[in-house]
């Protein structure tokens, strides 16, 4: 790599390009058992989150609007007895599995709300089988994972949403998949899909966070038809100088597209939540659950409990009387609070009733929350100090973003199973929840997607 007059890190030329090759190279035939096992974990907490956020709000809003427009109902609207375009049906997975902020985690973002909406509406429209669906998957991590590793997250503390950003150009991938489209339609396709990157963090605590999904979603059905269409973009799109890096990151040194990527295939990164809240907030909760099973403590006996985050925590999970369930989600100091009165921290949390308790507003009073320049990420350890009034102090470290190995796959399956049920037992009982886990669990193998799909419909 050679460095430009200003001083930036220089010859960016064909990134674009190699991310396409790089993905291209990703075939399901040369999965191991555990690399397969982790593209069914990935499906099994979308199913469940998606049929779960389905009936949310915003979830509910936006089916209606794409009812409203009409179309060919060629694929389902999940977790609903709705029928849609693909695109539509790719908007409103995208919202829904980002309604609760319940779901995965991964290259900076959130990849199955992006990747999975467009590759279950298009594998359905077009009679296609797991085999498939899997493998478009898999292509769209690995462009979000190498977009994210050569950016870094510039654009994130600058104020874009990653999810919208670079789940654009995943979500365009792992559709032009499904479609077919040959090397130089797929790099079409992100040129396409780079053009309608967004997504903005302003947007935290409402609606719009779970609309930058379902607009990432949307983008990539869209932009890979309309590559398989003929229509062109920039093949350069992610390296131009006025292209995706620039006027996003705005610190083109931070870019650099040789940085060396974890050797791991893309989906063995993926991370997953359990607590419905912003994965930023993730850490203090078991930080404070994990203190609490060395040495039990009630609420009256804490004098305070002391957060110390990262210096990125107050622009992601830094809201500090949240008054809406939505808010919630985005406040360290509330998911603390549960954890301090040893409360569940699953959707029924956040809500705008939930929020309301007194007792919790009155004892949030004793979280305080403190950032250090020695933690720059939200990935960083949460270093967690219970005060007691007798004068003793319980202290953790906890960082929860980090990916299950191999011989910890068995013990998160159980665990995204049993989250499965919770959310999607009281939707679609307990007999129809089992049947899908069941599906899910030989998800490669599956002739038709659409069969999966249709299951989750509610009786």
């Amino acid at each position: 790599m050679t460095s430009s007059t200003n001083g930036a890190q220089q010859d960016a030329s064909g990134f674009t390009r190699q991310v396409v090759a790089t993905a291209e190279q990703v075939r399901l035939g040369n999965f191991s058992e555990a690399q397969r096992a982790r593209v069914r974990h990935f499906v099994l907490d979308w199913l469940g989150v998606t049929i779960s956020g389905s009936h949310q709000p915003s979830s509910r809003a936006v089916q209606t609007v794409c009812a409203a427009e009409g179309g060919n109902g060629v694929a389902h609207v999940i977790g609903t007895g709705q029928t849609a375009t693909a695109r539509q049906a790719a908007l409103c997975g995208g919202v829904a599995s980002h309604s609760q902020d319940f779901d995965d985690m991964g290259f900076g973002s959130h990849p199955a709300v992006v990747i999975l909406p467009p590759v279950f509406a298009l594998a359905e429209e077009l009679g296609l089988g797991g085999a498939e669906a899997a493998e478009a998957a898999a292509w769209g991590c690995e462009v979000m994972d190498q977009i994210h590793v050569a950016c870094g997250l510039s654009s994130y503390h600058r104020g874009f949403h990653t999810t919208g950003t670079f789940g654009a150009f995943g979500a365009a991938m792992a559709a032009g998949r499904l479609l077919g489209l040959d090397h130089d339609q797929l790099v079409m396709a992100l040129g396409i899909a780079g053009t309608q990157a967004a997504g903005l963090k302003a947007s935290f605590g409402t609606m719009c966070k779970h609309l930058n999904a379902g607009n990432a979603a949307s983008v990539g059905v869209v932009s890979a038809r309309l590559a398989q269409a003929g229509y062109t973009g920039a093949a350069d799109v992610l390296e131009s100088p006025q292209g995706f890096v620039r006027s996003h990151n705005g610190v083109w040194e931070e870019f650099d597209p040789e940085r060396p990527r974890d050797a791991r295939l893309a989906v063995e990164k993926v991370m997953f939540k359990f607590h419905a809240a912003c994965g930023g907030t993730h850490s203090a909760i078991n930080g404070i659950r994990q203190i609490r099973a060395r040495r039990p403590f009630t609420a009256d006996e804490v004098e305070e409990i002391d957060l110390l985050c990262s210096v990125q925590m107050p622009t992601v999970c830094g809201i500090p009387e949240p008054v809406t369930g939505v808010e919630a989600m985005f406040s360290i100091r509330y998911a603390a609070t549960l954890a301090l009165l040893d409360r569940a921290t699953g959707p029924s949390a956040f809500t705008d009733e939930a929020v309301k308790d007194p007792e919790l507003i009155a004892r949030r009073a004793l979280i305080k929350v403190r950032t250090t320049p020695d933690k720059l990420t939200t990935g960083a350890p949460t270093d967690v100090t219970v005060r007691l009034k007798s004068g003793e102090e319980l202290t953790a470290s906890i960082n929860v973003l980090v990916p299950a190995t191999d011989d910890e796959l068995d013990q998160q399956w159980a665990n995204l199973e049993s989250k499965f049920h919770d959310l999607v037992t009281p939707i679609l009982g307990a007999e129809r929840s089992h049947e899908l886990a069941r599906m899910v669990a030989r998800f490669e193998t599956l002739e038709s997607i659409g069969a999966l799909a249709a299951l989750c419909r509610p009786a």
